[in-house]
């Protein structure tokens, strides 16, 4: 149930001042319920009284019912004031309260200022005929986000799902998070306006930092000896700083043709400012499984960063995979023994053989284990966008097309991990037919095991650059001519065809360089592709109509 007021106030002023301001209360009260029941052996399908004689306590068969409700409030003040059309100001303030927090850090207040200067409006400005409009824009603001669940700041009980001679007991199914705050993103902003030549050329530029305080993350994964698996909690601070530039211009425009071009680009910066002290730091304790990497949560560092080995080939025979020291040199065991390398040694103790992945061992000590793990990448882009032409001719036929890109943006491609790792019975790709069979192939493929060794780790050897530049639209409409509108009794019509997804300039060998990473539900999560099969290309045929 929802409900909202609002008090606006406009006063006449005079022709050089103008005022307007909004007083809004807003509330919302979300309740749910529900029942369940499961049950097998009945002497009907048809009968749905858990009464009848049934089984209701095996796997998968029970009773469960359920009841949440939550409340939040807000109260919205804001007022903006201009004087002439060129000097703006808005300012506001808000306040919300939610039941899904304790009650000491319940209510959260979010301001916010934002300026605007039309420079053009300037009586120094009437001489530069050709400018339609120069704006300067600030703004400061915050915002803030409750968690998705209920009651977490309760120690709720829950039932087990099994009993003991016809007793069942409860558990402390949560920690209790009484100390929970509301994620709020303080935003920073300043932008300029320039519109030329009768708003044929529009230029719009921003330069932002936005910081994410108390970030808020859900089944964040804790030692099981504190008697929990996860818990939902705020890890620290983020800041997003970039800019912005979009570029709209119409280079030609007369009674038949109209051409457009737009152009924009963005770059983001994301570095983590802050991590709390009770919060894991790493992805993994130890070595990661095959195919995987490891991320660090490192103040400074960005979201999405993770590590690995550099690969560096196969073991082509025997004496290749002798260990050696710095100065390239075999190392000799404290026997005399020749040392050959190794895999996690004492954990794992595996001795690379001819045909096997080569990992390079960065402190030269024989084994490859976390001391040569490096940093190979992260997943945030170091420039996006997008642009693309439109044509009209006559009015009535109009052709546009958008292009987006990206550049600068590692993705590992873990379709490449499970179609050329050759360590179950998934289907390979043909690359694997130039594995290493016998002593001396020179090849990038390491031999094939079935369910053993270590020749698909994560490592440089599945990062790839994930450039690209994408059709991803063209449309091609036309509008009926107002002659056959009037035959046909129609105010308007028009047929169009489009295409989406049609073709992708890349060097990424994947199916799809279009991925990112998840971050908003994992912190330590980057980006990885696993399409086995390309995107597909859509067309779409339309009639509109108007009577």
């Amino acid at each position: 149930m929802q409900s909202k007021i609002n008090f606006i106030y406009r006063p006449r002023l005079s022709a050089k001042h103008n005022l307007q301001s909004l007083l809004s209360f807003q509330t919302n009260d979300t309740r749910s319920a529900s029942y369940s029941v499961t049950t097998s052996n009945t002497a009907s399908s048809e009968l749905q009284d858990p009464s009848n004689p049934s089984v209701t306590n095996g796997s998968g068969l029970g009773l469960s019912s359920g009841q949440s409700q939550s409340r939040s409030v807000g109260v919205l003040l804001q007022a903006q004031y201009e004087f002439l059309d060129r000097y703006i100001i808005n300012m506001n303030g808000r306040v919300d309260g939610n039941s899904k927090f304790s009650p000491d850090n319940r209510f959260g207040f979010f301001p916010g200022i934002s300026t605007r200067w039309r420079i053009s409006g300037e009586p120094f400005m009437k001489k530069f005929k050709f400018i339609d409009d120069l704006s300067l824009r600030m703004s400061y603001g915050a915002s803030g986000k409750a968690p998705g669940s209920n009651y977490g700041y309760f120690n709720n009980y829950s039932p087990f799902t099994w009993s003991y001679a016809g007793k069942q007991a409860v558990y402390p199914s949560n920690i209790e998070l009484a100390k929970l705050k509301w994620e709020t993103v303080v935003g920073k902003n300043v932008g300029l306006n320039l519109w030329l030549f009768n708003s044929r050329i529009r230029i719009d530029m921003e330069v932002y930092q936005n910081t994410t305080k108390n970030m808020f993350y859900n089944d964040l994964r804790i030692a099981s000896t504190t008697g929990y698996n996860a818990i939902d909690m705020n890890i620290g601070t983020m800041n997003n700083d970039g800019w912005e530039i979009g570029i709209n211009t119409t280079p030609i425009k007369t009674k038949k043709w109209i051409v457009g071009f737009d152009f924009n680009i963005a770059r983001n910066i994301n570095s983590i400012k802050s991590i709390s002290e009770f919060y894991p730091r790493e992805s993994s304790i130890g070595l990661p499984a095959q195919g995987s990497y490891k991320s660090f949560l490192i103040e400074g560092n960005p979201f999405g960063s993770y590590y690995g080995f550099r690969y560096k080939g196969v073991y082509v025979d025997q004496n290749s995979t002798i260990a050696i020291d710095k100065k390239g040199k075999p190392i000799i065991g404290p026997n005399g023994q020749t040392v050959y390398m190794r895999y996690n040694y004492p954990t794992v103790d595996y001795v690379f053989q001819p045909g096997d992945a080569i990992y390079e061992d960065v402190n030269y000590d024989g084994n490859i284990d976390e001391k040569d793990m490096v940093y190979l990448g992260n997943s945030v882009p170091k420039f996006t966008g997008g642009f693309g032409p439109s044509v009209v001719f006559n009015g009535n036929l109009k052709v546009q097309a958008f292009f987006s890109y990206r550049s600068g943006f590692d993705i590992v491609n873990t379709a490449k991990i499970s179609s050329t790792n050759m360590y179950g019975v998934n289907n390979q790709s043909t690359a694997v037919l130039r594995r290493w069979r016998n002593p001396g192939d020179i090849t990038d493929m390491p031999r094939a095991l079935y369910g053993v060794g270590y020749n698909w780790l994560g490592s440089d050897r599945y990062v790839e650059d994930a450039s690209f530049i994408r059709l991803s639209s063209v449309t091609v409409r036309y509008n009926l001519t107002p002659i056959i509108l009037r035959r046909f009794a129609m105010k308007s019509a028009s047929i169009y065809v489009t295409g989406q997804n049609l073709y992708t300039w890349t060097k990424y060998t994947g199916q799809d360089p279009d991925h990112s990473s998840s971050g908003s539900s994992n912190p330590f999560s980057y980006a990885k592709d696993d399409s086995l099969t390309p995107p597909s290309k859509t067309f779409t045929v339309g009639l509109t109509m108007g009577f």
